[in-house]
């Protein structure tokens, strides 16, 4: 009796996932006749909020501060921590 339970109710949680699969996929992007169907799964295109202010944590221990840095991080320091934050 619990074996048969416990099955169904694997197969019940493997249909709910199924069934948000679709929901969870990436939305498509254009179509051009230069990009496989898997490009967007191989690079994803990356876009920074107008909030970044391209700064990440650095500095020692006891002197933590936000240096500039090239790709897209967002960093504030709060009572002497320094916080990062993805764009």
């Amino acid at each position: 009796m619990h074996t048969s339970l416990r099955t169904v109710l694997r197969v019940a949680v493997v249909a709910v996932l199924a069934g948000l699969a679709p929901m969870l996929a990436p939305a498509s992007s254009p179509r051009s006749p230069y990009l496989s169907a898997l490009s967007d799964l191989a690079d994803p295109p990356t876009y920074a909020k107008s909030t970044c202010n391209f700064k990440g944590c650095g500095g020692s221990r006891h002197n933590e501060a936000c240096n500039p840095i090239s790709v897209p991080g967002n960093c504030v320091t709060y009572h002497g921590f320094c916080i990062i934050s993805n764009c």
